[in-house]
């Protein structure tokens, strides 16, 4: 385990490197932009990038827009 990452008391689980504040500020700082496009600039898999969208979205964080095939997230 790397030492930055620490174990959560309660659940068990290992803080994720990947916080929803990372996403956040990659769909600000991307502009309307797709789930490949996150994970690709936080170095993440596009699974992980779809969760946490979709965590965000669920939050009225951001929301998406399905244009064609593609979702696009858009900062609120």
């Amino acid at each position: 385990m790397p030492p930055d990452r620490q174990r959560d008391e309660t659940s068990g689980r290992f803080d994720s490197e990947y916080t929803s504040n990372r996403f956040l500020e990659a769909v600000r700082r991307l502009g309307p932009t797709t789930t490949g496009e996150v994970s690709n600039e936080l170095d993440c898999h596009r699974n992980t990038a779809r969760r946490r969208l979709k965590e965000l979205e669920e939050q009225g964080r951001i929301e998406k827009e399905e244009i064609g095939q593609e979702f696009v997230w858009r900062a609120n």
